[in-house]
């Protein structure tokens, strides 16, 4: 979906399909609620766009409360995407999904496929 955005590009794609899917399926699982996974999408985008005035994944920028000048290597930056198309994010964000995963996998929230659970 993000593709269709005026400056959506394949690599904020990518990043957001493995950051945002590791992260946002991770708390989905820790706490088998959608509540924390909307929480994080909504703040993200909040955060970026109302507070920091940032382009949100290639959509056009918006005055927000701070208006802030991103300048950098693309590669940091993310460009015209946005931030979720930089390595920053990318790592920050599946770090912390990584880190919810582990601590899903921990307390049991892992569950079956409803083809490999038992019937019995």
């Amino acid at each position: 979906m993000h593709l269709a955005n005026p400056a959506g590009t394949i690599t904020g794609a990518i990043y957001i399909s493995i950051e945002a899917g590791i992260l946002l399926a991770a708390a989905f699982m820790l706490t088998r609620r959608l509540w924390l996974s909307i929480g994080f999408h909504m703040a993200w985008n909040y955060t970026q766009s109302a507070i920091f005035s940032g382009i949100v994944s290639g959509s056009i920028s918006e005055p927000g409360l701070i208006r802030s000048n991103i300048r950098g290597p693309e590669v940091l930056t993310g460009g015209s995407f946005g931030l979720e198309s930089s390595v920053l994010a990318f790592a920050f964000c599946t770090a912390t999904g990584l880190v919810l995963l582990m601590m899903a996998v921990r307390r049991g929230r892992i569950v079956p496929a409803p083809w490999k659970r038992s019937t019995s």
